[in-house]
């Protein structure tokens, strides 16, 4: 099967922007805080993140708000079926998968957007984080409550 075409994303001589750690019901060592605000992304830019699947499970990584597209697995390009754009991409155990998004339509610190496993069973069980959008300069509160304490 042939290589996916390269993203039209330009990002590439770009480092990565974010790290995701998969494991067990954590990402980067935390179960979802409805309160928290794991992230904070500027409007108008254009991210990579990279997801690593440290468990000896499947985990399927979704990301609201924005569709991306796959840059590459375990540092080869991805297959074909991959190409275009995506909102979920499934991470074998032991996977690395880098991804790039644009974040143009929305900004709101006070709202947040949503990244998590989208197995069912994982994303009940705290599977998931928060991450806000906000205008260039814009700061965003560490969590939803700050946004209210006024």
């Amino acid at each position: 099967m042939p290589d996916a075409p390269a993203p039209d994303l330009d990002v590439a001589d770009q480092g990565v922007d974010r790290r995701f750690e998969l494991s067990g019901r954590q990402i980067n060592g935390q179960e979802m805080d409805i309160a928290r605000v794991d992230e904070v992304v500027e409007l108008g830019s254009t991210e990579v993140w990279e997801v690593h699947n440290r468990d000896g499970v499947q985990h399927n990584f979704h990301v609201h708000d924005v569709q991306f597209q796959v840059l590459s697995i375990d540092g080869a390009a991805p297959p074909a079926e991959l190409a275009g754009w995506k909102d979920t991409i499934f991470v074998r155990p032991g996977t690395t998968v880098k991804i790039a998004m644009r974040f143009t339509d929305y900004a709101d610190p006070d709202t947040p957007y949503m990244y998590h496993c989208h197995l069912l069973m994982h994303e009940d069980r705290g599977m998931m984080g928060q991450f806000v959008v906000t205008e260039p300069g814009q700061v965003a509160a560490d969590s939803i409550d700050d946004h209210h304490d006024h």
